[in-house]
């Protein structure tokens, strides 16, 4: 796992669509801190930093401000098209404390099977592990190197799994294929398929006509 990002927030006093709306207008986002057995409490924080967070694939941050702690970016809403961050629910965690967390799988190496004349498949882009909250890795690899035509990499095949981490769905599950590509008829030739038959038509036409005489 990569350093913890840290996070400024401040208290969040002005509640409701209306003050969310001015807050998100001046780049700061609305959230909630919520777990452990205490009230929830009402924060803001700069979508700067929480941008700069999820493009490291974060999962757990450092509060700094009016909370302090590790928490766990446990929901984020997006605007229709997916550009503005519109309100992140924030889980207080410890570091011990094992939690659920999806992290994206990413492949690694030449597959010997593409050589072959198949292509990858690449079934499964993330995959849910439960982990202690200090180990949440940023992403999984997958390595392809032994992979031929025919074959199948499943979870188990992970090879960064963080210690203590286990697959919520089980080590069977499968990450890519290298699977024979499906092969499409020309299109080129249906066509000139479809066009033999005015020809044929056009043939006996003329033959019937030398009978006629």
């Amino acid at each position: 796992m990569s350093d913890v990002d840290v996070i400024e927030v401040s208290a969040r006093e002005a509640l409701g669509k209306l003050n969310n709306r001015r807050l998100r207008a001046e780049g700061i986002v609305p959230a909630v801190l919520y777990g452990h057995g205490e009230g929830s409490v009402s924060l803001q924080l700069p979508a700067s930093q929480l941008r700069a967070s999820l493009r490291h694939g974060a999962h757990l941050v450092e509060l700094q401000g009016a909370a302090k702690g590790q928490a766990l970016l446990q929901d984020i809403q997006w605007d229709t098209f997916q550009q503005h961050i519109l309100h992140v629910d924030l889980l207080r965690v410890d570091a011990k404390e094992r939690v659920k967390v999806e992290v994206p799988v990413q492949l690694r190496g030449e597959a010997p099977g593409e050589r072959e004349g198949g292509i990858l498949e690449h079934v499964r882009h993330s995959i849910e592990i439960e982990v202690p909250a200090g180990n949440i890795p940023d992403e999984l690899h997958v390595n392809v190197k032994d992979l031929h035509l025919g074959e199948t990499l499943r979870a188990s095949n992970i090879e960064d799994l963080p210690e203590g981490a286990t697959f919520v769905g089980g080590e069977e599950l499968v990450i890519v294929n290298c699977v024979q590509p499906t092969i499409v008829p020309d299109e080129e030739e249906g066509a000139v398929a479809g066009s033999a038959e005015p020809e044929v038509i056009g043939q006996k036409a003329d033959d019937e006509g030398g009978a006629s005489e």
